[in-house]
């Protein structure tokens, strides 16, 4: 029971993650119509450290997706001791909650920017 628990959480997290990559391209396409606009050095200058952020973000998802699909195999193998999974899993939840947080920091930023 407790293990269907964990594989719930793990599919909202993987949902949650498809999200926000749908919404990175949102965002880049909302950098690219503002580009023509922004002309001097420091919007410039801006600009590069949002698209550099992106980039990590996304990589962060990329890593992300795989610890969880990762955990998941651990879990339906159960080739580690369950209090051992489960603070594989709890650590995963403390990750996701970090990196969610920080991407919507990252977009408040970025809407400020172009605000």
């Amino acid at each position: 029971m407790a293990q269907n628990l964990l594989f719930t959480e793990h599919n909202l997290w993987l949902k949650n993650l498809d999200q926000v990559k749908f919404e990175f391209k949102d965002l880049q396409i909302r950098l690219e119509r503002a580009l023509p606009h922004l002309h001097s050095k420091p919007l410039l200058a801006r600009v590069e450290q949002f698209q550099n952020r992106f980039i990590r973000q996304r990589e962060v998802v990329d890593e992300l997706r795989h610890e969880i699909k990762q955990h998941e195999n651990h879990l339906e193998r159960m080739d580690q001791p369950a209090h051992l999974l489960l603070l594989e899993h709890v650590g995963l939840r403390d990750q996701f909650s970090r990196f969610y947080d920080l991407f919507i920091e990252l977009e408040r930023d970025f809407d400020e920017f172009l605000a």
